[in-house]
């Protein structure tokens, strides 16, 4: 992880908020062994859990499922459901994704890793794409259940363009919902420029 020293603002904004990280981010399948697959073989997160239940903790009735989990190198975990009754057919989250109606972006330790994964994956029938956001670089795809997953990495500029951000982040949102949108991020290279950045 590229990253330098954070400044004292910084460090005390960060340790003042209790919720410290990520413990699971969870998402429905109809498939497990795709699931795995994608997040164990291809992305390489061991699944380290498969918890089965027989009551739906949601109604209280009888079902059959099973949570399995798959770890992130901090010890956290990715977690999906797969139901015996397959996924509800109301579930808002399914139909045609692009990476602003959900995604989970995960972090690496360099853009080479990035490309390394954006090859990887293209290799194994994945389409993806690559987005420099100026304060990390990413390339997209979507899993076998349809979640939008984005790989990422921190860029030497990083640190620097949060920190700046934050002192105005809350007047960038009144500026926002007052209808003012100019772009702000000077940072952001177009899709083409990606490769030569």
């Amino acid at each position: 992880m590229l990253s330098k020293s954070i400044s004292k603002t910084t460090e005390e904004r960060r340790m003042k908020n209790v919720i410290r990280c990520v413990h699971h981010h969870a998402f429905r399948t109809n498939d497990m062994e795709a699931t795995r697959k994608f997040w164990e073989d291809l992305l390489g997160m061991p699944l380290i859990g498969v918890f089965v239940e027989t009551t739906d903790p949601v109604t209280e009735k009888p079902s059959n499922y099973m949570h399995a989990f798959f770890e992130l190198g901090d010890g956290n975990a990715l977690a999906f459901f797969q139901f015996q009754e397959g996924l509800y057919k109301d579930t808002a989250i399914r139909g045609p994704q692009d990476p602003f109606d959900h995604h989970i972006a995960l972090e690496v330790d360099s853009k080479d890793t990035v490309l390394a994964y954006k090859d990887k994956a293209e290799k194994a029938g994945y389409d993806c794409m690559l987005i420099d956001h100026g304060y990390c670089y990413s390339v997209y795809m979507h899993d076998p259940n349809g979640m939008q997953v984005e790989l990422t990495t921190r860029v030497k500029e990083t640190d620097d363009i949060i920190e700046e951000a934050a002192k105005t982040a809350h007047e960038d949102l009144k500026k926002w919902l007052a209808g003012v949108t100019e772009a702000n991020n000077k940072f952001r290279r177009l899709r083409g420029d990606n490769e030569a950045s």
